[in-house]
């Protein structure tokens, strides 16, 4: 019985970690399409923009995109943790 406690709580660490590792990955890609967006819009020369500001607005994307997917994409989150979870029970 003590093994199966053992075992069951690895198992859970590990799916925290994964659960973790994916809402990494998914905020890092709206964190880039965020970062793709500010880019296309134009620029005008006449404030010219600091390397500090750019800086500050690449972070800024990013804690957005953290706060975007742990409160309206967890959906998101379970699907890609389904499929990796079915591709890892295939093996």
């Amino acid at each position: 019985m003590r093994i199966n406690s053992v075992d069951s709580s690895h198992h859970l660490q590990d799916a925290r970690k994964l659960r973790k590792a994916v809402e990494e990955f998914v905020g890092l890609v709206f964190s880039d399409v965020f970062k793709k967006l500010d880019r296309s819009i134009p620029k005008s020369n006449l404030i010219p923009e600091t390397p500090a500001q750019r800086w500050f607005k690449d972070m800024l994307y990013e804690e957005y995109s953290r706060k975007m997917v742990s409160l309206h994409f967890s959906n998101l989150v379970d699907l890609i943790m389904k499929d990796l979870a079915l591709k890892n029970y295939r093996k």
